[in-house]
This record gives C-alpha cells, structure tokens and sequence, in this order.
C-alpha cells in the first residue's frame, strides 16, 4: 500500500489562493506603486504566462531530478515570491514576485501532481487527483476573500507576510511527505511527442483539456460582461461565479470517485455533451437570469473534464512508460494555451459579430471533439491503459 504524500493537496490549494489573492488588492497598488492598467495586467497574467512557459521544462527536469525533490524547492520558491509580493516596492519588483509565484505553480502543477499520482496506486489515482482539483477549487474561491479581507483592514503587505508564513510551514510539511516509488526516465521532447501521439489515451487527454480550457475560459469572459451590461453589480456577480465555484470542487471531488468505475473517457465524452447543450442554452438565453443560471449549470460539466485530465493522462503514461511529470507538463502547457487563446479570441469573435454566434462556435467545437472521441469510449475493462495502447 503506497503512502500518500497528502500535503500535495495543500500546495495546489495554497497556489490557486495566491494566484487570485492579489486580485481585490489591484486598486491598491495602483495607488501605493503607482501602476497602469498595462502594468496591472501583466502583473495578473504574468502568474498564467510562466505556468506556460515553464510546465514542460519543469516535467522533464522533474522526470529527471525526481519529483518530489523539485517540489520541494517549488513550495519554497512560492515562500520567497509571496513575501516578494508584500515587500515590492515597484512595478518590477511586484512583477518578479508573481514570476516566481507562477513558476512555483508550473512545478506544483507539473512535478508536485505526478509526485502524487506516481505515489497513488492506479486504481486510486481519479480519487486522488480529483480530490486535489477540488482542494485548487476552493483555494480559488478563498484566495480573493483572505486577500480582500485582509488587506482592506491592515494593509497590502499583510495578507503575503502571513501567507508566506503559512508557505514557509508547508515547505517544511512537504519535505517530510513520504516519496513515491521510483519514476522512469525522462525522454526529450520529440520522443514525449511521439510516444504521445501513438497513446490514444494521452491524445484523449489533452484533447479534452485543450478543449474545456478554450470553452470555459471563453464563457467565464463573456458571462460577467453580459451580466454587468444587464445591470448586475460586481456582488451580484461574485455570487454567481462562487456558487459556480462550489459546484465545481463539489464536482471534481464527484467525478474523481466514480473514475475508476466508468473509465475516464466515458466522463469525458458526457461531460463534453452535456458542455455542448449548456453552451447551446447560453446562445438562446433571453435574459440576464436564465444566462447566470445556465453559466452555474455549465460548471457540472466543464469540471468533469477538467476532473479526467490527469488520472487518464497518467493510465497513458503508465502505457507508454513515461515520468507523470513529462506528461503533466505537456497537460498543463495544454490548459495555458487553451485558457489564453479562448477568452482572447472568443471575446475578439463577440466584439466582431455577438456573443451568440461565439457560443454556437463553442457548440460546434465541443460536438466535434465528442464525435471523435466517442470510439475510445469503451467498456471499463476495455479501458485500462494496456488496451487504449496496444
């Protein structure tokens, strides 16, 4: 029986609580550091943009280096980049803090998830790893309230000294976790490629990752703005998106128990279905409410996608006989892209014609992805990673 290292729930929590911390906390450093708006988003989507830039270096050096070793030193850099964040005393100081806060996110999200899957006994892993996608759940939903919260009453530098604090515990915590077993060698990148290519398993994976990133990152764009249109406040709004939030680690939670008894692909397929038919329903909403209601109903779904990712990325991995973290790299390099290009380019096609026809885009994208994936959607048996890579 393999010992999990149950404080990988902690690191993913505690690095989606940072990520989205610092958002109540904006108009203060404009004030206090004299920001641009241009300065300000690239201090927001700095965090994102260095998930992508460094995931598949992180999975092969962690492939390489072992896991567990270079998670470690990912929480410790997220310590020393959170107190960044308290002390920065301008615009490139602040900047740097939330470099480092982002690299630390590729390697809790790269090497930290296969440290825990690889420490997982396979017929566990959908458990485990959906129930870490629901700890990130709610470190998302927490993380602006703490920073809100803490900040409004004692100031901006507070909120990172205490959560640097906390990260400085962690760090301590984790380097006790017990290790997982002995991971494979790492390979290259064309070789990753190639093995990838030939595990359907593994295609299925960041098929569904790529495709769930664009669609809710696309939808979490336009719902908000269509509801601040229609008169909704920004309370009015943080009301929907927590309760969207909820459903969406009680669902993760859901859908990792159940893996192992449907097969990941399976949930895949459903969840991109039901993804389709609620998006459909955005595109004929014909008020504010019914749009809210369908946004919260859409979080069932997109999240049963988001929930398969790793767990089948894994069984492909185990397939092919590569490092969690190679391929946890490619998985998150994956959801970056995904989750730039879909707000980008969906919010560019509804500016250009309406949000509509964005919608009916989605739609048609998802039906896609479904109708070729739907073959792999075998019978539990005939979804274990031999099969999928024979």
């Amino acid at each position: 029986m393999r010992r999990q290292p149950r404080a990988l729930y902690w690191v993913v929590f505690l690095d989606a609580l940072l990520m989205f911390a610092i958002v109540p906390l904006l108009p203060g450093y404009v004030r206090d550091l004299h920001l641009s708006k241009t300065e300000v988003g690239l201090v927001v989507g700095i965090y994102s943009g260095a998930v992508l830039v460094g995931s598949v270096p992180v999975g092969y050096l962690a492939a390489r280096v072992g896991a567990r070793g270079l998670t470690i030193f990912g929480v410790a850099l997220l310590a020393v980049a959170t107190f960044g964040c308290a002390f920065a005393g301008g615009f490139w100081a602040l900047l740097a803090a939330r470099t480092g806060q982002g690299l630390s996110s590729a390697v809790s999200w790269t090497a930290g998830m296969a440290w825990l899957s690889e420490a997982s006994e396979p017929n566990a892993r959908g458990r485990v790893l959906g129930t870490a996608m629901s700890f990130a759940t709610v470190g998302t939903l927490v993380g602006p309230v703490i920073g809100g919260v803490l900040g409004g009453a004692y100031g901006l530098r507070t909120p990172f000294i205490l959560l640097g604090i906390v990260t400085v515990v962690l760090t301590i915590v984790v380097a006790r976790a017990p290790a997982g077993p002995p991971a494979p060698a790492p390979v290259g990148v064309g070789e990753l490629v190639r093995a990838v290519a030939g595990s359907r398993t593994m295609v299925a994976a960041l098929s569904v990752m790529l495709l769930v990133a664009v669609v809710s990152g696309t939808i979490d764009t336009l719902v908000p703005l269509r509801l601040g249109v229609d008169g909704y406040s920004a309370v009015a709004i943080t009301v929907v998106l927590t309760t969207a939030g909820v459903l969406a680690s009680a669902t993760n939670y859901g859908v990792g128990r159940i893996f192992d008894r449907f097969g990941g692909i399976p949930i895949a397929v459903a969840s991109i279905v039901g993804m389709a038919a609620v998006v459909a329903g955005l595109a004929a909403a014909p008020s504010a409410l019914v749009l809210a209601v369908l946004f919260v109903a859409a979080t069932l779904p997109i999240s049963g996608q988001y929930a398969v990712g790793f767990p089948l990325c894994a069984e492909g991995a185990d397939g092919a006989g590569l490092a969690h973290a190679n391929v946890f790299g490619l998985l998150n390099l994956v959801w970056g892209a995904g989750f730039l290009i879909g707000p980008a380019a969906g919010a560019a096609l509804a500016q250009a014609t309406s949000d509509r026809l964005t919608y009916v885009v989605l739609v048609l994208m998802s039906l896609v992805v479904a109708v070729a994936l739907r073959p792999l959607a075998l019978s539990v048996r005939e979804c274990q990673p031999s099969r999928l890579n024979a």
